[in-house]
C-alpha cells in the first residue's frame, strides 16, 4: 500500500511528492513589484508564471487585454453576418444545444443576447435516452416542418453530417458553434465556427462552447453596429459582459484550462455570480444553500452537477430554462426539479460506482494504461461522472460502457497528455465505433457489443508502454507541492491571502501544501465515508495549543484510510489544500490528498 518513497516518507496513496526549490531572487522581485506575499510569489514562480507582463495578466486578467479578434476564427464573418440577417429579418430561429452544462450555458447566452435585441428564439435540447448526443435527423425534420429558417447548433454539430445535409437540401441554413475536435471533412453547414477545426489557426483553442458563443455574439454585435442597426432603431447595444457568469459556469464545468482568456472569463464571471446578476443562478445558489462568495469549486462541484442532473434523466431543457429565464416562479420550479434529480443521480451513481470497481478488479484492468468499466443497463446519465471518479482513483484515462440490446453507450475521461477525443475520432475512422468524439479530456461514444474488445485493444495500442507514455503516467501520479506550512501557520488570514491566485481549476490547481512532522491527536469517521483528523505541530519545543482539523474524503473503506484511522499519537507528513470550514467560516480545514508516516 505505502510504496512510493520520497523525501517525506512512503506515500500512502503511491504518489510522488515534488516540492521545488524556491527561487528567492525572482520571488523577491515579484513581491516588490506587485505587493504580493512571499507565498503568492512562490506559487506563481512554481507554476511558470514569470515575467512582469505574464504576472500582471495573471493577477489582474482583463478581457480586453486577452481576447483575440473574434473575426480571426474561421468562418466567423460569414456566420455573424448570417445571424445578423436573421435578427434584422426577424426569421424563425432555433438553438439546438447539448444537454450538459456547456450546452445549457451556450443556449442561455444566445437566448439572452437575442432577447436583448427584441428577438425571441427557441431552444431545442434532445433527450439523452431517445435521441442521444448531437443533432439527429428526426429532430431536424420536425424543426424544419415547424418552419424554422435558421438552426444554430451549440456544443455539438461538428460531426452531424446527415441531419445538416438534410437541412441544407430543404433550404434551411445551419450554423455550427462548437469546440469539439473536427474531422478532416466538415458537415455541409452554412458555417462551422469551431477553433478546433483542422484548418483553423485561431490562437486560443481550449475554450468551452460557451466561450465560442461569446466570440460569436461579440462579432454579431459588431456587425449590427457597423450596419447602424442600433442607431436606426434607437436601441441600446446589449451589454455582453453581463453574460460572463454563464461563460464562467460552462468553462469550469467543461473542465477547460483556467489560464489566459479562460481565467479572465471565470474571474469576471464569478464576480457577476456573487452579485446575483442571473436570476436562475441566484435561485440555484439558494437551493444548494451556498450563502458565501462562490468559487470555481462551487461551479464545478455544486452548481454544475445540479444543472447536468436534468440531462442525466432526460430533462435536458431544465438547465437552459433555468439560466435564461427572468421569471422567478419558472426559475424556482426548475431549480427544485434539478435538486430532486441530482439527489436521484447521486443514489444511482453510488450503486454503479461500486459495480464498476468490482468489474475492473475482476478483469484485472487496474494495471492497464486505459481503464475500462462495463456493465449491463447502467444508467446513461451517470456514465460521465462515473468515468471522472474512476479517473481520479486510478489517475488514468477511463472508459465506462453501459450495454443494452447489443450496443454499448460510453463516456470517456482522460488525463493531461492523452487526447481521448482524438483517440475516439481515430477509432471511429477505423470502424471500431458506431459514433464517437469529444475533446482532449472527455468524450462520448457508441459501440457494437461485439466490437468492444477490438475497440479497447485499439485504444491500448495508442498508449503503448514506451518512454513517452511512461512519462505521461508518471506525471499523473505526481503531487506538486507549492510550499511547506506548519499547523500554527494555517489561518483564515493565510487562506484569504491565496485569493489572488484564484480562480482554481484545470490548468491552475488549488495551491497544495505539505505539513511536516504533524502529530495526530484524534481521528474519527464523518458521515460514514470520510475521516476527520486533528493534528498539532509535532516539532520539539512547540508548546502552543494550536490544532488543525484535517479531512480525508471518501477514505473509509480504503486501506490507507484504515491506516490513518489507527494512527493516533503518530507523527505524519500531510499533503493537501486549504478549505474554509463548511459550518464555521472563521476556521480553515486541511483537505488531505496524501500522507506519509515518519519512519
Amino acid at each position: 500500500m505505502c510504496s512510493e518513497k520520497n523525501q517525506f516518507g512512503r506515500s500512502a496513496r503511491n504518489f510522488d511528492w515534488q516540492i521545488p526549490e524556491q527561487d528567492l531572487k525572482e520571488c523577491l522581485l515579484l513581491t516588490q513589484k506587485f505587493g504580493i506575499s512571499d507565498i503568492i510569489a512562490q506559487i506563481l514562480v512554481n507554476r511558470g508564471i514569470r515575467g512582469l507582463d505574464l504576472v500582471g495578466n495573471f493577477l489582474d486578467p482583463k478581457i480586453r487585454n486577452l481576447m483575440p479578434n473574434p473575426f480571426l476564427l474561421q468562418d466567423m464573418k460569414k456566420a455573424a453576418n448570417r445571424i445578423a440577417d436573421a435578427f434584422i429579418g426577424k426569421e424563425k430561429i432555433v438553438i439546438y444545444a447539448d444537454y450538459d452544462v456547456d450546452g445549457a450555458t451556450s443556449s442561455a447566452v444566445l437566448k439572452r443576447f437575442s432577447r436583448a435585441l427584441g428577438i425571441d428564439v427557441a431552444v431545442y435540447i434532445p433527450c439523452r435516452f431517445k435521441e442521444g448526443y448531437g443533432p439527429n435527423l428526426s429532430a431536424f425534420k420536425a424543426l424544419i416542418e415547424d418552419g424554422y429558417q435558421l438552426i444554430i447548433t451549440v456544443d455539438c454539430g461538428t460531426v452531424a453530417f446527415e441531419p445538416i445535409s438534410y437541412a441544407q437540401e430543404h433550404h434551411t441554413d445551419v450554423i455550427v458553434i462548437d469546440h469539439h475536435l473536427a474531422q478532416e471533412t466538415l458537415p455541409n453547414a452554412h458555417t462551422v465556427v469551431n477553433p478546433n477545426r483542422l484548418d483553423d489557426t485561431f490562437p486560443f483553442k481550449d475554450m468551452a462552447a460557451v466561450g465560442v458563443v461569446f466570440f460569436v455574439i461579440t462579432a454579431v454585435r459588431n456587425i449590427l453596429r457597423e450596419r447602424g442597426h442600433f442607431r436606426d432603431n434607437a436601441m441600446a447595444e446589449p451589454d455582453i459582459m453581463q453574460y460572463l457568469d454563464l461563460v464562467a459556469l460552462g468553462t469550469v464545468c467543461d473542465v477547460m484550462p483556467l489560464i489566459g482568456l479562460n481565467r479572465a472569463f471565470v474571474k469576471h464571471g464569478l464576480s457577476l455570480i456573487h452579485q446575483k446578476k442571473n436570476l436562475g443562478l441566484s435561485v440555484l445558489l439558494e437551493s444548494a444553500k451556498i450563502d458565501k462568495k462562490p468559487e470555481s469549486y462551487h461551479l464545478g462541484f455544486i452548481l454544475g452537477p445540479r444543472i447536468n442532473a436534468g440531462g442525466r434523466v432526460g430533462k435536458g431543457s431544465l438547465g437552459s430554462v433555468l439560466l435564461s429565464t427572468d421569471n422567478y416562479e419558472e426559475a424556482y420550479n426548475a431549480a427544485l426539479d434539478l435538486e430532486k434529480y441530482n439527489e436521484q443521480r447521486k443514489a444511482i451513481e453510488s450503486l454503479v460506482y461500486e459495480e464498476a470497481l468490482a468489474w475492473i478488479k475482476m478483469k484485472s484492468y487496474e494495471a492497464n494504461n486505459i481503464i475500462l468499466a462495463m456493465g449491463h443497463n447502467w444508467h446513461l446519465g451517470v456514465l460521465g461522472i462515473l468515468a471522472s471518479r474512476i479517473k481520479e482513483k486510478y489517475q488514468k484515462p477511463v472508459l465506462v460502457v453501459s450495454l443494452n440490446d447489443g450496443v454499448g453507450k460510453g463516456s470517456a475521461r482522460s488525463i493531461i497528455g492523452v487526447d481521448i477525443g482524438m483517440s475516439l475520432a481515430n477509432a471511429k475512422k477505423e470502424g471500431f465505433l458506431l459514433d464517437g468524439g469529444g475533446h482532449a479530456m472527455a468524450g462520448g461514444f457508441s459501440v457494437a457489443e461485439d466490437k468492444i474488445e477490438e475497440f479497447y485493444n485499439f485504444l491500448l495500442l495508442t498508449v503503448q508502454d514506451n518512454s513517452d507514455t511512461k512519462q505521461i503516467y508518471k506525471r499523473a501520479k505526481v503531487l506538486r507541492i507549492d510550499a511547506a506550512v506548519s499547523v500554527n501557520g494555517v489561518s483564515v488570514e493565510f487562506f484569504h491571502n491565496l485569493a489572488s491566485v484564484e480562480p482554481f481549476g484545470q490548468g491552475n490547481e488549488r495551491p497544495r501544501f505539505v505539513i511536516v512532522d504533524a502529530k495526530i491527536v484524534k481521528t474519527w469517521i464523518v458521515a460514514n465515508h470520510h475521516i476527520a483528523v486533528i493534528v498539532k505541530d509535532g516539532i520539539a519545543g512547540d508548546f502552543s495549543n494550536n490544532s488543525l482539523k484535517c479531512m480525508l474524503f471518501r477514505g473509509v473503506g480504503t486501506d490507507y484510510g484504515q491506516c490513518l484511522l489507527k494512527s493516533g499519537g503518530k507523527k505524519v507528513n500531510l499533503v493537501g489544500y486549504l478549505q474554509l470550514n463548511f459550518f464555521d467560516q472563521t476556521k480553515v480545514d486541511f483537505i488531505i490528498e496524501d500522507f506519509a508516516f515518519n519512519e
